[in-house]
């Protein structure tokens, strides 16, 4: 009896391993004594190994159960481990992140807002450069007119400047105007000082032709003047004397109304209002119309002078 006792108490050699027999009620306590990876050792123990010394009902552990008890209990001590002890350093790593949310649209980042006036002040650019392509035909049209007199050129050569001038203000302008309503009064200070230039042109125009007109009416007058004095001495002339003085009464209306359309236009401003336009357009107007009269006038006059001459001419002077 105190042999078996004494053979409970100690640990038998099993080959390369060995086991610690402890009570049956705690397997799980059961450590393995050499390195699990020694498995060659347990493949040359699958016959169970009596022990000489222990009694017949005692065998040793087959290294197979040894190692499944091995198992066994490092699977128990896992379960008992937290989980966070075998986190990776990775996942530990991302658990001290802050929380990222999801189906967030990025801020926007604005650059500097659109130039809400591009369109407008292109549009204004090229009304402008229509009026300026305006001024240019007119100024270039009379410097190349044959009627105008080389005085009247150089007068509408000067006012045509200050037009230019002025709408290359409007232009300059137009880059920097901040609001549609500026646009829109610079197209329409454009517009006007074109048709300022145009006013003027028309007028000078008018008045090379009216003075044209007066020249030839002159000059019919002289020549009836003239036939006056091979009547025969006493012959009353005073029926074509008449009407050649109203002929040149009316000669010099003309030339009034002439100068005073002339006036009227080139007093416009190089910038004018509509209001200057109105009253330009008016006061030319006027004295054209008046110059017009005045020139049908004095031609009525020359032919009444005419066939007052030629009922005073006997027929074989006549002849």
């Amino acid at each position: 009896m105190s042999s078996q006792r004494a053979s409970r108490g100690r640990t038998e050699p099993s080959d390369a391993c060995s086991v610690r027999v402890t009570p049956a009620g705690h397997l799980g306590d059961i450590k393995p004594l050499c390195s699990l990876t020694s498995s060659a050792g347990a493949e040359h123990h699958s016959e169970p190994v009596m022990d000489g010394n222990a009694p017949s009902s005692r065998r040793v552990m087959p290294s197979a159960r040894l190692l499944s008890l091995a198992l066994a209990g490092a699977t128990s001590l896992a379960l008992a481990t937290p989980a966070a002890a075998f986190a990776s350093p990775t996942s530990h790593s991302t658990a001290h992140r802050p929380a990222v949310a999801h189906n967030v649209k990025p801020a926007r980042h604005h650059g500097k807002p659109a130039d809400q006036m591009v369109g407008p002040r292109k549009g204004a650019l090229h009304a402008l450069a229509a009026s300026t392509a305006a001024v240019q035909h007119v100024a270039a049209a009379e410097q190349a007119s044959t009627t105008l007199a080389s005085a009247d050129k150089a007068t509408l050569a000067a006012f045509d400047a200050a037009a230019l001038t002025a709408l290359a203000g409007d232009v300059n302008a137009a880059g920097s105007a901040t609001s549609p309503q500026a646009l829109a009064a610079l197209i329409q200070a454009g517009d006007h000082t074109a048709q300022a230039v145009k006013l003027a042109g028309n007028v000078a125009s008018a008045a090379a032709t009216a003075t044209a007109a007066i020249t030839g009416l002159t000059g019919d007058a002289a020549v009836l003047k003239a036939q006056e004095t091979s009547l025969p001495a006493g012959t009353d002339t005073s029926s074509v004397d008449t009407p050649l003085a109203d002929l040149a009464a009316q000669l010099t209306a003309v030339q009034t109304a002439l100068s005073n359309a002339s006036t009227a236009a080139l007093a416009l401003p190089a910038a004018p209002s509509a209001a200057d336009l109105r009253t330009a357009r008016d006061a030319t107007e006027s004295a054209m119309t008046a110059a017009q009269t005045a020139l049908t006038s004095a031609a009525a006059d020359l032919a009444a002078a005419q066939a007052d001459l030629a009922a005073l001419t006997p027929p074989a002077a006549a002849a």
